[in-house]
């Protein structure tokens, strides 16, 4: 997976001194997996949504593995709001993933499960839902 805006992107451990004070995320992820090598640019500003799309073993997971602080990177850099979080632990960062189906609370509604995250972060049963349904809603989800 590659960034195909920039093919001739320097190597995996060169910096954006500009990056450093970027709101929102700046990622140059390059993760090295036996034969496989991933080596993309994100960036993304505060509320944006984005989809990560590709064929199956292009790096989707890889990368968002990343985000999340599972796999370390190889090189390149990752920081949100000009903080590198490269040495974050995951459970220190501000970012969560949810991989398909298997960790999602087969309890509770659409609703509550996205509502979950909030509740984790402190903020209260109806702060979180109104949050958890304006994203449904965002995505199209609102009727799940």
């Amino acid at each position: 997976m590659t960034d195909a805006r920039n093919p001739g992107a320097q190597g995996p451990d060169s910096q954006d001194p500009e990056g450093a004070d970027r709101q929102g995320l700046d990622a140059r992820l390059v993760v090295d997996r036996g034969g496989f090598r991933l080596d993309v640019a994100l960036t993304a500003a505060p509320g944006d949504v984005v989809a990560l799309l590709g064929p199956n073993g292009a790096g989707k997971t890889t990368a968002l593995r990343v985000l999340a602080g599972l796999v370390p990177l190889s090189g390149g850099h990752l920081r949100l709001d000009g903080v590198p979080l490269e040495r974050v632990a995951p459970e220190s960062r501000p970012v969560g993933v949810v991989f398909q189906d298997y960790l999602l609370f087969p309890h509770l509604s659409a609703l509550d499960n996205v509502a979950f995250g909030p509740r984790c972060q402190g903020r209260g049963k109806a702060e979180a839902r109104a949050l958890a349904a304006a994203w449904l809603e965002r995505m199209g989800l609102a009727e799940h």
